[in-house]
């Protein structure tokens, strides 16, 4: 019979430049909750991120990034450490966009 887990679905949008630099920071801290498998994340191909600063010169800059997105249990306590010691210190950006987003994911047992 399937069955139904709660979870998060983390993104993290991250310049291309810092990618790999993220991604082997942030890996080993996602939480191995979906059976035999750890650093489970999901990353886009190149996008463009657009953003222009309020109180900044009225420039608008484009960067290229990724997406990164990875699944963990519902833990507001786990959620909160690792954003605090595993994604805002090694994302170049001073406000990044983190995207949570509560989902279920589907177990085939």
């Amino acid at each position: 019979m399937a069955h139904f887990k709660g979870s998060y679905r983390v993104s993290v949008f991250v310049p291309e430049e810092a990618f790999e630099a993220f991604l082997q920071a942030i890996s080993p801290a996602i939480p191995s909750f979906l059976g035999h498998y750890d650093h489970v994340c999901w990353w886009s191909e190149k996008g463009i991120e657009q953003f222009r600063k309020i109180d900044g010169d009225g420039h608008i800059v484009r960067a290229a990034c990724r997406r990164v997105s990875f699944s963990m249990p519902v833990d507001d306590d786990l959620l909160d450490m690792l954003i605090q010691k595993h994604i805002l210190p090694v994302h170049p950006w001073e406000e990044p966009v983190i995207l949570v987003a509560r989902e279920d994911i589907f177990l085939n047992t």
